[in-house]
């Protein structure tokens, strides 16, 4: 006959071991509460999948649909959504908060520096005055540009970065060995 569990001494040794692995009680469980790292040594979705799926939210407002779309459970789905981003509203209201700061370079003080930019719209920023550049290094067409004067993009210290606008510098930034546009910026946790 075999023998029977005590279901109660195995989640007693279970908060035990996490007690000295220093996790909380809801670690242990199984079930940790938003920002807290799971207990498992499992890894978890692939960070590329996540950020594919979080870019279709964004266009879709699909939370489910999205994350289906990548390969991903929706509640792991949910659960990246609750540890990276602040997401308010519904339907057309839906509106997607991301602070997490990104590593990017951008061109001011008459150079291209690489640095920490403060969350996604201080990056978004800076990738439309790199593209509006790239466009503007090839056609010399100053209304590209223009839009940007007395624009600054915040780093992840708070300090304000001016975005270069003055025609000249642009065209020594571009014919430097340099690559001032990035192929893509990187979310620095």
């Amino acid at each position: 006959m075999s023998r029977r569990r005590d279901y109660k001494a195995e989640y007693q040794r279970r908060i035990a071991s996490a007690a000295k692995r220093g996790l909380s009680r809801s670690q242990a469980r199984g079930h940790a509460k938003a920002g807290e790292a799971g207990a498992g040594k499992r890894p978890t979705s692939n960070p590329d999948k996540l950020e594919k799926a979080l870019k279709r939210y964004r266009q879709t407002g699909d939370r489910a649909g999205s994350a289906k779309a990548f390969g991903i459970a929706p509640e792991r789905f949910t659960r990246f959504l609750a540890d990276a981003v602040t997401v308010s509203g519904r339907g057309k209201s839906l509106k997607i908060a991301d602070s997490r700061p990104r590593e990017m370079n951008v061109m001011t003080g008459g150079e291209n520096r690489r640095m920490k930019l403060r969350d996604y719209d201080q990056s978004a920023l800076n990738g439309d005055h790199q593209n509006a550049v790239k466009a503007f290094v090839s056609s010399n067409d100053l209304d590209l540009i223009r839009p940007f004067e007395g624009k600054s993009v915040i780093d992840a210290k708070g300090k304000a970065h001016p975005l270069e606008t003055d025609p000249n510098t642009l065209h020594r930034i571009a014919a430097s060995g340099d690559t001032p546009f990035p192929e893509i910026y990187r979310i620095v946790q």
